[in-house]
């Protein structure tokens, strides 16, 4: 997936107007081992966890959030 396609999908789910909404729309973005993956990850307490403090999600959160800064 490229920058600017990860970039469409970043603002598209921003748009959404529920959490339920930005979910399916996002899991459809997916292929079926992409979403085979987060759906594991999601059920994963511990793993979810140890990737929410990995420097790639810390980005990721930067670019849902807008946050330029840091």
């Amino acid at each position: 997936m490229s920058n600017k396609n990860f970039d469409e999908i970043i603002e598209k789910i921003k748009n959404k107007k529920s959490n339920d909404e930005a979910k399916e729309y996002l899991m459809n973005s997916l292929n079926s081992d992409q979403s085979k993956k987060l759906n594991e990850l999601l059920s994963d307490k511990d793993a979810l966890k140890s990737f929410l403090s990995s420097p790639k999600a810390q980005e990721l959160l930067k670019r849902f959030t807008g946050d330029k800064n840091g």
